[in-house]
């Protein structure tokens, strides 16, 4: 860790210089870092399911969950700073509280541009993503919040969740199709249980750290730890399993009317609101957390669905039995 500290102290010259570029560009930058959180991509991803294809939206979904989780699970692993904790002459223009290696918006940015450019499969998506992603990781440094090492961990991490995807998806898919629903559920539970076993694992390797005294702007206690690996294990629980049983009862046609599909999403929505606000009560613990993130998944992938379908907001597509795995 002295190696990378002393690694991240002679990057701050670079990180300085680019948040020296002109002001006009940082309410670009901060666009950009926003379109490429967690929320905002799984809301994109859940508005592809319930309104363009389930098959698409599932692909890109799944894909994104398990690259957060690894990338929260390496976070945890590294327990590296943040520029503006090391450094006070950096700004910080977002708020932040993990650690910093690797980025999550880097690695999220190639797995999510990546494999929709595989779906659209066109030239132009490809350099579409490229572009997007390069922005992205660019606001990241600009916004002061992680140093070039860190975006391009999150890059490699992001490729290699991306290339595996891109190899071994298809293949997965068919071996998946082939288990019963109980099997794909306890696989499910299984994949969610590996993840956070991960972090369990690297956060009792840490037990007992405090933040050093270098590290001005960040509390002795330090960073958050467990929160996001129990949220991306709770959400890839939920979205596995409720893929698997969605599969199983039959797909859903995304066709309609746009005041059809706007309702969709409205009632999507304010289901996935209500199910989170009402599991608050439950606590922060590692189970009420994963609980909470398994729900709200289930329900987008499986419960709002067959709510459209009840309401006529949709109609069944047997046709479509894609495994969730599959392209």
């Amino acid at each position: 860790m002295d190696l990378l500290e002393e690694l991240h102290r002679w990057e701050i010259g670079t990180v300085l210089w680019v948040q020296d570029l002109p002001g006009w560009l940082t309410p670009i930058m901060w666009l950009a870092s926003a379109v490429g959180t967690d929320g905002a991509v799984l809301v994109l991803l859940a508005t592809v399911y319930w309104c363009v294809s389930p098959r698409v939206g599932i692909r890109l979904g799944l894909a994104v969950l398990l690259s957060a989780g690894l990338n929260a699970v390496a976070k945890l692993a590294f327990h590296a700073p943040r520029p503006a904790w090391i450094d006070p002459r950096v700004e910080a223009l977002t708020g932040e509280r993990s650690f910093g290696m690797p980025s999550g918006h880097a690695q999220t940015s190639v797995v999510a541009t990546g494999v929709g450019a595989r779906v659209l499969d066109r030239p132009a998506a490809w350099w579409g993503a490229f572009a997007v992603a390069a922005l992205i990781c660019l606001s990241r440094v600009h916004l002061g919040v992680h140093f070039p090492t860190d975006v391009l961990g999150g890059l490699l991490i992001g490729a290699l969740v991306l290339g595996g995807h891109l190899l071994y998806a298809d293949r997965l898919g068919a071996w998946w199709r082939l288990r019963s629903l109980p099997q794909q559920v306890l696989l499910s539970a299984a994949a969610a249980g590996a993840l956070l076993g991960a972090g369990l694992v690297a956060e009792v390797f840490w037990q007992g750290w405090t933040a050093p005294p270098t590290w001005g702007s960040v509390s002795q206690e330090g960073p958050s730890g467990l929160t996001r690996v129990t949220a991306m294990a709770g959400a890839l629980f939920g979205a596995l399993a409720g893929a698997s049983a969605m599969r199983a009862l039959g797909w859903f046609s995304t066709s309609g009317t746009l005041p059809g599909r706007a309702l969709r999403l409205l009632i999507g929505g304010v289901g996935a609101g209500v199910l989170w606000l009402a599991a608050w009560p439950l606590g922060t613990s590692v189970l009420a957390g994963t609980f909470r993130y398994t729900v709200v998944a289930a329900w987008i992938v499986l419960g709002a669905p067959l709510v459209f379908l009840r309401l006529g907001l949709a109609v069944p597509d047997r046709r479509d039995r894609t495994p969730a795995t599959a392209q």
